[in-house]
């Protein structure tokens, strides 16, 4: 008698990030990485070196994450971790991080909230940021504290995939275009505390732009 063996298969990884979440990071590299200035006549890809953000294969991936954006898929957290990466290898990681969060924030107001008293406003684009990065990540990330604007998390994906901390100002960026599109004035949203220095939690905060 042939004794019977148990095959277990690993378990797929859940897709629960928005492809709109890679697709932000891809055409920001894209937008970093364009030549600011180009002479009459000049070839671009023999006078420049070549940059991330001007091959064929981020082209054709923004396409393709630019459809799966349209029909709704997801990305699972290893698919992300990877496109971070890529960025975390870049000089000016922190910078294109900001810009990612800024365009995924969109706008979270309308003209109805803008008429709202600023506290008020306040109030409701919690909730909003709240609602808006779960649908984007496919998890709540983090929870509001006690304050005018004070967003705490831990054990965040950011936090997993970059040890270094930059992929944290994916979140100030996001909230910080969120904020001034509802208060209608400049503000900063700064990181207080970061669980990659060691933090028990990563908080960000909103500081007047004055206050700097």
């Amino acid at each position: 008698m042939t004794a019977s063996t148990d095959v277990h298969l690993p378990t797929p990884e859940r897709r629960r990030v928005a492809a709109s979440v890679a697709l932000a990071l891809l055409q920001v590299i894209q937008q970093q990485d364009h030549p600011t200035e180009v002479f009459e006549d000049e070839d671009v890809s023999r006078t420049l070196p070549r940059r991330l953000g001007l091959s064929e294969v981020v082209d054709r991936q923004v396409r393709l994450y630019r459809e799966n954006a349209r029909r709704g898929h997801k990305l699972t957290d290893s698919e992300l971790a990877e496109l971070m990466k890529l960025v975390m290898k870049r000089p000016d990681s922190p910078e294109v991080f900001f810009e990612v969060g800024g365009r995924l924030a969109g706008d979270l107001t309308g003209s109805m909230v803008r008429m709202l008293p600023g506290g008020m406003r306040t109030f409701v684009l919690k909730g909003r940021i709240s609602k808006r990065l779960r649908r984007l990540f496919g998890r709540r990330i983090g929870a509001f504290a006690s304050g005018p604007f004070v967003l705490e998390g831990s054990a965040l994906p950011f936090v997993q995939v970059d040890p270094g901390g930059d992929a944290c100002h994916l979140v100030a960026g996001f909230c910080q275009r969120a904020l001034r599109d509802a208060l209608g004035k400049e503000v900063l949203v700064v990181e207080q505390s970061c669980q990659t220095r060691g933090q028990s939690v990563c908080r960000w905060a909103m500081v007047e732009a004055s206050d700097g």
